[in-house]
Parts: structure tokens; sequence; C-alpha cells
């Protein structure tokens, strides 16, 4: 139980105050690159999680469980890797606009922290199923997809 707590706690905290000491563990260019590679992992946890609700491959509920606690895990790694510094880096997919709005911007992402969070607790509950799926994983791509559409390129 600790461990979905901390899972938790750390996707709803997603887009948490950046602190500035949290500046100097990366270098701009680094704190990019691995942002992306974080979000290169949930795509492919997302992809699996999607394949599974639309019938594409078997349901496997207790990976399915798996895949939204591994979103959680890295999700949680996001926060250290906004930090103005990385504004404007070359090869960054975030609109300037995500920076000029960091209030809106951080609402989406505790959005997609709640959303996971729902999907993390009821993927473990038994009797969790295809139907029962489909409406938390969607809410999960939709936050995804809201932030997409407004604060990337």
């Amino acid at each position: 139980m600790l461990k979905k707590t901390l899972i938790i706690a750390a996707a709803t905290g997603l887009f948490a105050t950046t602190v500035a000491a949290q500046a100097n563990l990366f270098k701009p260019e680094d704190a990019v690159e691995y942002r992306q590679s974080i979000y290169q992992v949930m795509r492919a946890q997302v992809g699996v999680i999607g394949a599974m609700t639309k019938g594409d491959i078997d349901f496997d509920a207790e990976a399915l469980h798996q895949r939204a606690l591994n979103m959680g895990n890295v999700a949680g790694l996001l926060g250290e890797t906004y930090f103005p510094d990385t504004q404007g880096v070359t090869g960054s997919n975030l609109l300037p606009k995500a920076w000029n709005d960091m209030d809106g911007f951080r609402a989406k992402g505790q959005n997609f922290g709640s959303s996971l969070q729902e999907l993390i607790e009821v993927s473990g509950q038994p009797g969790f199923d295809a139907a029962k799926a489909r409406p938390v994983v969607a809410k999960v791509m939709q936050s995804c997809k809201s932030c997409h559409d407004d604060y990337r390129k």
C-alpha cells in the first residue's frame, strides 16, 4: 500500500514547482533529453495499455496494472526536468506557451496525475476487466492529448 501511495503522490505532483536547486542537477540539454526519454517509456506503456483496451491484443489485467505502475514510477521523475533554463533548448517539444501559462500547464499535469492515480487504483482491484479499463484508460489518454494539444509542438 505504501508503494502505491508513493507512486500516486509522485504522479500527482508531476508538474510541481521546481526548486532552483533542481536546475543544478542537469544541464538544460540533458534535462530535455531525460524528459523525452521518460515520455518514451510512458508512450510504450500507454501503447500496450491502449492495445489491450481496444482488443488489439489479449487483455491481461495484471499486465495492465503493472504498466500503469510503471507509468507512475517514471511520471514522478518529470518534475525535475522542467526548469526555466530548458526553455528554448533545441529539440525540445515544449511550446513557449507552457512557460507563459505555467498554471495551466501544471493543471494539465495534475489532471494527468489524477487520472493515472485512478488507473493504478482500479487496475489493482479484483475483477478488473477490459470493460472497467476502457473509461479509466480513456481519461488517462485524454489527459495526455489535452496537454499535447496545448503545449507540445
